[in-house]
């Protein structure tokens, strides 16, 4: 009888190990902070149409055509090159530039990966989640950093190496 009570004991402190170990686990995935319930129609609509005039404001200023692909970034990276080098930006103009820029740059991976434009509760400017992958960024602050290192900051790189980042997520989920 005292054999069956040791068993027993041995078997409910396993389960309550398990259970506690199991817990632990779990609370340590990472998840963003904040999972968007739903899809922001009119919110994709504005960020595709913000992506749209930036194809045509290159396409009629600089004569470059930019069709969404990764490869486009590249030249996205060499007109704002250029257009820096050219003019005196005002504050103003900056800031319409990043809203564009990072539009396209934030469609630009959606076409191309997956995920949806939401607006994150504590960001002026949308941002980029995932839920496949639950991954996120803001095309917006890549800009910025664009134009903060202009000379140094390569978009087509930071393009990459986010496109890495949420392969990696998407791999680790899957598994």
């Amino acid at each position: 009888m005292l054999f069956l009570i040791s068993i027993l004991l041995l078997l409910i402190a396993g389960i309550t190990i398990y259970f506690i170990v199991d817990t632990k686990k779990t609370q340590t995935v990472e998840n963003p902070p904040y999972v968007p319930e739903f899809q922001d129609e009119q919110l994709q609509k504005k960020m595709l149409r913000e992506a749209q005039i930036c194809t045509e404001s290159v396409m009629t200023t600089f004569d470059k055509m930019l069709d969404y692909s990764a490869e486009s970034i590249r030249i996205l990276d060499q007109v704002i090159n250029e257009l820096y080098k050219k003019k005196n930006l005002s504050q103003g103009s900056l800031d319409r530039l990043i809203v564009t820029f990072g539009a396209y740059f934030g469609q630009t991976f959606l076409n191309n990966q997956s995920g949806m434009w939401f607006q994150h509760p504590n960001f002026n400017l949308p941002t980029i989640f995932s839920p496949k992958a639950l991954f996120e960024f803001s095309p917006f602050e890549i800009i910025k950093q664009k134009f903060q290192y202009i000379e140094k900051f390569d978009l087509y790189i930071a393009y990459q190496d986010l496109v890495r980042q949420y392969i990696k997520k998407l791999n680790e989920i899957r598994s």
